[in-house]
C-alpha cells in the first residue's frame, strides 16, 4: 500500500484529516454493510429451507400420485410432511445453533480466565500468532504488549487470532430456526397447490413437477448470484436434484403399488 501523502500525515503518522476520513468511513460500514453482510449470511438457512421444502415435499405427492390413491389422500400426506418438516427444520436448526454458540461462549470463557489468570503467558501466545501471520518479532511483541494494555482490546484479539471466532457470536440461534421452518413451509406449496385445484391426477402430476422445477431452478439462479458463482451453474445443480427427487419418489410409488397390489 502506498504511504499516505505528506500532508496528511502528523507527528503521530496519522493526521486528524485522514482519522476523520476513516472514521467516517467505519461508520458507515457499521450503518450500511454489517446488516446487508448479516443478511446475507442467512442465504444458507433460506436456501436450506427452501430447497428442502420444495425437493421433500416433491417426493412425497410424486410417490403418492404414482400410487394413486386419490387426491385427498395426496394432499393429507402432502400437508402432513410439509408441517413435520417445518418444525422438524426449524427445530433442528434453533438446537444445532444453540448448541453451537453455548460452544463459543464456553470457549471465549476459557480464555477470558487465561487471560486474567496467566497474562504474560496470552501476551507472549499472541505475540507467536502475530509473528506466524509475518511481524518480526520485535514488532510482534510490542503489538502484543500494546493490546495487553487494554484488557477489553486484547480479550477480542486474542478471540478473533487464536480461536478464529467472533467476539460478538451468539444469538442467531431463533432468526435461522424461524429462516428455516418457514421458508420450509412456504416452499412446499408448490408441489402441493396442483393436487388441491386441478381436478385430474395426471395434469395435476405434471403441474406440480413443473412448477417445483422451475422454482429449484430459480433458487439455484439466485443463490448463485447472491454468492456470486455462475448462475446457469448453479440453477442446473439445483434442478438436477429436484428432477433426481421426482423420478425416485414416482418409481417408488410404481413399485410399492405392484408389489402391494
Amino acid at each position: 500500500m502506498d504511504p499516505a501523502p505528506d500532508h496528511l500525515l502528523g507527528e503521530s503518522g496519522t493526521s486528524e484529516a485522514l482519522r476523520a476520513q476513516a472514521r467516517e468511513h467505519i461508520r458507515d460500514h457499521a450503518r450500511l454493510e454489517a446488516p446487508r453482510i448479516e443478511r446475507l449470511s442467512r442465504v444458507r438457512e433460506f436456501v436450506l429451507g427452501a430447497q428442502d421444502g420444495l425437493l421433500v415435499p416433491l417426493g412425497v405427492v410424486t410417490g403418492m400420485a404414482a400410487a394413486n390413491p386419490g387426491r385427498p389422500a395426496i394432499l393429507v400426506a402432502g400437508i402432513a410432511e410439509a408441517v413435520a418438516g417445518c418444525i422438524a427444520m426449524g427445530g433442528g436448526s434453533y438446537l444445532a445453533s444453540e448448541a453451537e454458540e453455548a460452544l463459543y461462549a464456553a470457549e471465549i470463557a476459557d480464555e477470558g480466565r487465561e487471560v486474567e489468570e496467566q497474562p504474560d503467558r496470552e501476551v507472549a501466545e499472541l505475540a507467536l500468532v502475530l509473528e506466524d501471520e509475518g511481524l518480526p518479532r520485535a514488532d510482534a511483541e510490542r503489538v502484543a504488549a500494546g493490546l495487553a494494555a487494554n484488557p477489553t482490546v486484547f480479550l477480542r484479539t486474542k478471540i478473533q487470532k487464536e480461536l478464529g471466532l467472533s467476539p460478538d457470536v451468539g444469538g442467531a440461534a431463533l432468526g435461522d430456526a424461524l429462516v428455516v421452518g418457514l421458508t420450509y413451509m412456504g416452499a412446499a406449496i408448490v408441489p402441493l397447490w396442483p393436487y388441491a385445484v386441478l381436478p385430474l391426477m395426471a395434469p395435476a402430476l405434471v403441474t406440480s413437477i413443473a412448477c417445483t422445477l422451475f422454482a429449484l431452478f430459480t433458487l439455484g439462479v439466485a443463490k448463485g448470484r447472491i454468492a456470486r458463482q455462475a448462475w446457469r451453474r448453479a440453477g442446473a445443480q439445483v434442478l438436477a436434484i429436484g428432477s433426481a427427487s421426482a423420478a425416485i419418489g414416482f418409481a417408488i410409488g410404481h413399485l410399492v403399488t405392484a408389489i402391494t397390489g
